[in-house]
């Protein structure tokens, strides 16, 4: 439900009391994100993905060639000719993102990065020229986060932020450092992800995308702090003491696991009741060889090791999806020929038992219309597929069985 300005509080116990200040959007979803405070702290916090932001970069986008760059130039609201890595613009990167001069984005023509656009961050030394990279943070060497324009007016660019990972038991200081769009919650600069231990590269990989528990922590009013420490460009040590110290002010790491413990938003699904089932689908469809790696864990049950981190919702749901993709290539290569029939044996069975992922994670599925999930849609009408398919072999196989039997007959009676 969207609060809007009205708060909903949640007794976390005796002492603790948190306070739901407004919902934020989530990426391509109807989900909302929840921003949340402890009643009578001005500290905000959200639990969300963890996208990777290369803004800020002075490699961030490339003109000619996305594979020369840290991100696509999609990511920039650029699009080239055919979605090739090295089609020709179609539509130019925002200005909002790049620096743009004379009625067209800059081109930096000489040093280290020439060639290469210059990326902005919102946070930036204003006294210098708007064409120096070095104006914006770095997202390879500045850790910042991202907020939703407006969703959060309570902080302030240039605020102090921790961002926490409840698997690895990790955090990262962080300053906020630029402004996103409304639609999205959850992102970083590479870092971020970075100290986080995450196998992030460039904003072309986002390893905690299809998480859910990221756990962003923001301390509004605290920009002064960073500014009076240090003149621009202020150094990641700097900014990781003072994180640290309104974390410790605040309550530490220990009061974001009782967060997390006593009133979580998100997480790893456990494999208990209904949702075994899910962990036995997800195990069919590695066995199968329907999805051949995850990039979490499964249960010890399930694969007899020891287990690392068991999925989130979105996750559960990327997988299920990459398994019904995979059972379409298989009706699709029985429909040309190309693959036997026998290759569509237990396909129907994963299908339904898809469906009932995607029925158990209804906001995770996002695809929802008028009250029906798509997705759920789409796994009947493969099975449809199935059913029609086997039908016409059994036919074609009662004919071809017929026709013989009347050759034979045939030649049987023949003097």
């Amino acid at each position: 439900m969207f609060l809007g300005c009205a708060w909903a509080t949640i007794a976390i116990s005796q002492q603790m009391v948190i306070e739901t200040v407004r919902n934020m959007s989530y990426a391509k979803s109807d989900h909302r994100v929840p921003l949340r405070r402890i009643q009578g702290t001005t500290a905000v916090f959200f639990q969300s993905k963890l996208s990777c932001d290369v803004d800020g970069s002075p490699n961030a986008y490339h003109p000619l060639d996305d594979r020369l760059s840290l991100d696509v130039i999609e990511s920039a609201g650029g699009k080239r000719t055919g979605d090739r890595p090295d089609g020709a613009l179609l539509v130019q990167p925002s200005p909002e993102i790049v620096v743009w001069v004379g009625g067209k984005p800059y081109i930096q023509p000489d040093g280290e990065f020439k060639g290469f656009y210059v990326s902005e961050t919102t946070m930036q030394n204003p006294t210098m020229s708007p064409i120096d990279p070095t104006r914006y943070l770095d997202a390879r060497h500045t850790q910042y986060i991202v907020l939703p324009g407006g969703m959060a007016p309570e902080a302030k660019v240039g605020d102090l932020a921790i961002v926490f990972d409840p698997f690895a038991k990790t955090f990262a200081a962080a300053v906020y450092g630029d402004i996103g769009p409304t639609s999205e919650s959850g992102e970083a600069a590479l870092a971020t992800l970075q100290r986080l231990g995450m196998s992030a590269t460039d904003g072309k990989s986002s390893p905690g995308q299809l998480r859910d528990d990221l756990f962003f922590l923001v301390f509004p009013n605290t920009a002064s702090r960073l500014e009076q420490a240090e003149p621009w460009p202020h150094r990641q040590s700097t900014i990781d003491t003072l994180a640290a110290d309104e974390l410790a002010k605040w309550g530490g790491v220990d009061r974001i696991e009782a967060i997390l413990k006593q009133d979580p938003h998100g997480g790893s699904i456990a494999d208990s009741g209904a949702d075994s089932s899910i962990y036995d689908e997800l195990a069919a469809l590695r066995k199968d060889g329907l999805v051949r790696t995850f990039e979490f864990a499964l249960p010890v049950r399930c694969v007899g090791s020891s287990p690392g981190r068991l999925p989130c919702a979105p996750e559960i749901v990327e997988a299920a999806k990459a398994g019904v993709l995979a059972v379409a290539q298989i009706i699709e290569s029985v429909e040309l020929s190309k693959a036997p029939a026998s290759s569509l044996k237990g396909m129907g069975a994963h299908l339904r038992r898809v469906s009932e992922i995607y029925r158990r994670f209804p906001v995770a599925t996002s695809d929802v219309l008028e009250g029906v999930l798509r997705e759920t849609a789409r796994c009947a009408a493969f099975e449809a597929r199935i059913s029609n398919l086997q039908q016409r072999i059994a036919l074609n196989r009662s004919k071809i069985v017929h026709f013989f039997k009347i050759v034979s007959t045939s030649s049987s009676t023949k003097p």
